[in-house]
């Protein structure tokens, strides 16, 4: 069963199916929530166990199936960058950006990309509520469906982006009148992977900077050079994969862009104390 509402500044779809085959899908931000079922996520050729509540969040470029072990009930909500500007002015701004550089912010966030969305329970619950009443409120289309649909997604993109905030160090989060790091730290997970665009000039001549202010910027703002939050941005993205994943330790070394295994796991004990192998020993105790 294959369902589509497209009354809003946002794609939303329901799919009921035994077997995975993907809707058809243009350059878009994508909000991937599994109502019910259980199998594994492919995305950029990682894969991730998934089941009831899963929320998966992924930008233009990634690449995903699903392997569905049992009959799947998919949510699919679907954003383009006129949906943000739409929504810009309807939403109270976060402490650490404003709702467009956010929602960019989120759907580029490769802890989203994994599945790991929420840091706080009750607002996973709230979330599954949220994502309850979008489906209900589609279903049913009662007297004023579509403002409470909308108003449900734009809160929903509220919560999850205080949720990844949190894996940020606390001056990044801390409440100012303008905070245009946030876009520098978009810049860095997005690119995470590819070191050749993570050097201070490169960065630097992107955001039209120097880099000795640049440096000095993200380390007032954030506490921390950005070496150092790239170096710690990885570690937590090896250990999402370690705690979410079946990959191979050499895999995660590859697809992060570490020079080897053996680094990575040098790299992984130096910060962390651990290791990789034993970190991941003692998430399965």
């Amino acid at each position: 069963m294959y369902t589509k509402e497209k009354k809003q500044p946002f794609d939303l779809f329901l799919l009921e199916t035994e077997v995975w085959k993907s809707p058809a899908v243009h350059q878009v931000f994508e909000l991937v929530y599994v109502i019910s079922g259980t199998g594994k996520a492919s995305i950029n050729g990682n894969t991730y166990d998934y089941s009831d509540g899963k929320i998966f969040l992924l930008s233009p470029e990634d690449k995903y199936s699903f392997e569905l072990q049992q009959k799947t009930y998919f949510l699919f909500i679907r954003f383009n960058d006129l949906s943000f500007s739409q929504f810009k002015n309807e939403v109270e701004v976060l402490e650490f950006c404003d709702w467009t550089k956010k929602a960019q912010y989120l759907f580029n966030n490769l802890h989203a990309k994994a599945g790991c969305v929420y840091r706080n329970p009750d607002d996973e619950q709230f979330g599954k509520a949220l994502l309850s009443a979008v489906v209900r409120e589609y279903q049913q289309k009662e007297a004023g469906y579509l403002l409470v649909i909308r108003q449900s997604v734009s809160t929903l993109v509220n919560i999850l982006a205080r949720n990844i905030s949190l894996t940020e160090p606390p001056k990044l989060r801390r409440k100012t009148p303008k905070n245009d790091i946030i876009q520098i730290v978009a810049y860095l997970q997005q690119y995470i992977a590819e070191p050749g665009r993570l050097r201070i000039k490169v960065i630097a001549d992107h955001f039209n900077f120097s880099p000795n202010y640049l440096g000095e910027l993200f380390r007032e703002r954030t506490g921390e050079s950005i070496q150092e939050y790239v170096i710690n941005y990885r570690l937590k993205l090896v250990e999402t994969r370690l705690a979410h994943s079946n990959m191979r330790i050499s895999e995660i070394a590859e697809e992060l862009n570490f020079t080897d295994e053996s680094y990575l796991s040098r790299l992984f004990k130096k910060h962390r104390g651990i290791t990789p192998g034993a970190f991941r020993k003692q998430l399965l105790s």
